[in-house]
């Protein structure tokens, strides 16, 4: 794979109605700009959610009252190939509330075998179930593999004990590439805002890498590259987006499939 892309833009793929002037680029008199904001709002309060998530992570005390043993079995595959997924972690978890930053405390972590199965059993305080926490079965992205959406991980969920719950589980992920995004300056228009955005297998979902309200700004960040965590092997939409107090906006919109165990590069001028 070269170190870089230098990729046409894909007209085709838009939102909202659109008007490419004589340089191929997209020019929409739209509410994009608003879109966008409320977008990166949603995409901030997702992802600190998901770190808040982390943060109140611990793990669970051993049993010593109420217990009980239940065995988690199943496989992990990738989505895309229908692969067996090795290596790829597994979690048994106590989470109190149904809110994405609730309490979690840990029981079991173990990885999938090499034909990508997991077979465990772990004692449980079943008094969990009264304090107002559920069981979840989980498999969490890791150093080679991403799951969809911004939780980071694909579950399961009883309410109430039994053993049998999480036999024959069925997990899908996907395999994590890496993905370079280098920012160059080089145009000298006063814009009113400019922003950067990500979506892979969901096309529509937009994750905002990089938002700036002005020139100046993008000077005062001083940065020069992004770097991503992306789905291998399919391809990664890139959407560049510039508006200016004209209310005129222009989207640039393109891809690049990225390939496990690499780190492709893709450079943006603006």
């Amino acid at each position: 794979m070269p170190s870089s892309f230098y990729l046409q833009h894909l007209n085709n793929y838009n939102c909202h109605k659109v008007i490419p002037d004589n340089n191929g680029n997209i020019i929409a008199k739209s509410k994009s700009s608003l879109k966008m904001k409320h977008s990166l709002i949603r995409t901030l309060l997702i992802l600190s959610h998901a770190i808040l998530m982390y943060s109140c992570k611990k793990q669970a005390p051993p049993c010593r009252g109420n217990c009980a043993s239940i065995n988690a079995n199943g496989i992990v595959r990738n989505k895309l190939t229908n692969a067996v997924a090795p290596n790829a972690q597994v979690s048994l978890t106590w989470v109190k509330g149904a809110i994405i930053f609730a309490p979690r405390e840990v029981v079991t972590t173990v990885n999938s075998n090499n034909d990508g199965t997991f077979n465990f059993t772990s004692n449980l305080d079943t008094t969990y179930f009264t304090r107002g926490y559920f069981l979840s079965l989980s498999a969490n992205a890791n150093a080679e593999y991403l799951v969809s959406g911004f939780s980071g991980f694909t579950e399961t969920r009883i309410y109430a004990f039994d053993p049998n719950a999480f036999n024959r589980i069925l997990f899908d992920i996907y395999r994590k590439a890496n993905l370079k995004l280098r920012l160059h300056r080089i145009l000298n228009d006063n814009f009113q805002s400019f922003s950067i955005s990500y979506a892979t297998v969901e096309p529509n979902s937009f994750i905002y890498n990089y938002n700036v309200q002005s020139p100046q700004e993008v000077t005062d960040r001083n940065i020069s590259e992004i770097n991503i965590s992306t789905i291998a092997d399919i391809f990664t939409k890139i959407k560049v987006e510039k508006t200016f107090a004209n209310g005129i906006s222009v989207t640039n919109l393109d891809s690049v499939k990225c390939t496990a165990n690499t780190t492709s590069v893709y450079d943006i001028n603006f």
